[in-house]
């Protein structure tokens, strides 16, 4: 199933007028590199956010932002919990879901949280529901990683 990423107003704002502003200062100036920059700017931001949503496949977690896929198996998920984290990351929203797995973390905003955790539950039988979230249950062994 496909969730659609969450967008707060405020940050969908800010990435707008970042790539507003250089674009206005190219027009006043009308210089040529100055509309490069832009079009250079514009290019990589939308590159990395766009388009932006996750998938629960029958095998992995796939996350989405822009040219950037990462598949993470249900085997690997560790822990799986609702957050308000401000670490950087490219999800556009500060209501995030926060995934843990054997070889890092992502964060993620999707419009629809619970049936995201709920979604991943079903297909991680590794894991147990904790409050909102779910945790390693510690009866169930990993799969040896072998790396990225």
């Amino acid at each position: 199933m496909r969730y659609p990423a969450k967008i707060d107003w405020w940050i969908g704002v800010c990435v707008v007028a970042a790539l507003a502003f250089p674009l206005a200062s190219a027009i006043t100036m009308r210089d040529p590199w100055a509309y490069a920059a832009s079009a250079i700017l514009f290019a990589v931001v939308v590159g990395f956010i766009y388009p932006q949503y996750y998938e629960t496949n029958p095998d992995c977690l796939l996350l989405r932002a822009g040219l950037r896929r990462i598949r993470i198996p249900y085997s690997h998920i560790t822990a799986v919990r609702p957050t308000f984290d401000m670490r950087s990351s490219v999800a556009m929203s500060l209501d995030r879901v926060l995934i843990e797995y054997q070889n890092g973390w992502q964060l993620i905003a999707p419009k629809d949280k619970v049936r995201l955790i709920e979604d991943v539950q079903t297909r991680a039988p590794q894991l147990s529901r904790r409050g909102q979230g779910l945790v390693l249950t510690a009866s169930i062994p990993l799969p040896k990683s072998s790396g990225r």
